[in-house]
């Protein structure tokens, strides 16, 4: 575990590198994450520690415990659901938002992005995919002004992204799948049909709800 430098604030910090072993899987899930153990190995005093720990508590990461240290999140079935439910909701909301002959710079960023996804499924470079995949669809939703939708949507993608990092013996097939339905939910609102970029896209959430459950079910009768 590398150790915490003075650059952005030590919670900050403590936060973005905790974050980042829950999403690769470095922290299994519900593994314990004593204070003093972690505050030890990131070079840090609990203080810092404990305001990053409340802040992945927020994004859904742990659950913080009172009588017993906290723990990465453990994701069920039902979460899977609850979380593509909203997900429906939420980014099918905000591409009605987007004007009819779509936004040259949205345009412009969705298919650079496109480009890296690209590149990362040619590398096999999985980690980096998922970075992309959930830039992608925060490009998407930015479509809205509203800043609590925007924060609740990065919260629920954050937590998605980890699930879905978690299927790593089918993250190669469903990288490549993903890129390609990425790319026509681009091309209908190159074309200005902002309805078939929703079917295109209610299409993407429904594959993805489905691979998670397929996996967390099985999960659950072991």
């Amino acid at each position: 575990m590398e150790k915490i430098t003075k650059k952005a604030t030590l919670a900050e910090q403590a936060y973005e590198q905790i974050k980042k072993m829950i999403i690769t899987g470095k922290l299994a899930p519900g593994e314990e994450l004593p204070e003093e153990k972690l505050a030890f190995e990131l070079g840090i005093s609990r203080t810092p520690l404990r305001e990053a720990l409340r802040k992945l508590a927020a994004d859904a990461l742990i659950d913080l415990r009172s009588t017993r240290p906290a723990a990465v999140a453990l994701f069920t079935s039902q979460d899977v659901r609850e979380i593509m439910e909203l997900r429906r909701l939420l980014e099918l909301h905000c591409l009605e938002q987007l004007p009819k002959a779509g936004s040259r710079q949205l345009l412009f960023e969705l298919k650079q992005n496109a480009a890296q996804q690209a590149q990362a499924v040619e590398r096999s470079d999985f980690a980096y995919f998922m970075n992309k995949d959930q830039q992608f669809h925060a490009l998407l939703t930015n479509t809205t002004s509203n800043r609590r939708m925007k924060e609740i949507i990065a919260a629920i993608n954050t937590g998605g992204s980890r699930a879905l990092l978690l299927l790593s013996e089918t993250l190669e097939t469903s990288a490549a799948e993903a890129y390609k339905e990425h790319l026509a939910i681009i091309d209908a609102i190159e074309q200005g049909d902002i309805g078939l970029a929703k079917q295109q896209l209610a299409a993407h959430l429904d594959t993805i709800e489905n691979r998670l459950l397929n996996h967390y079910i099985n999960q659950e009768v072991l």
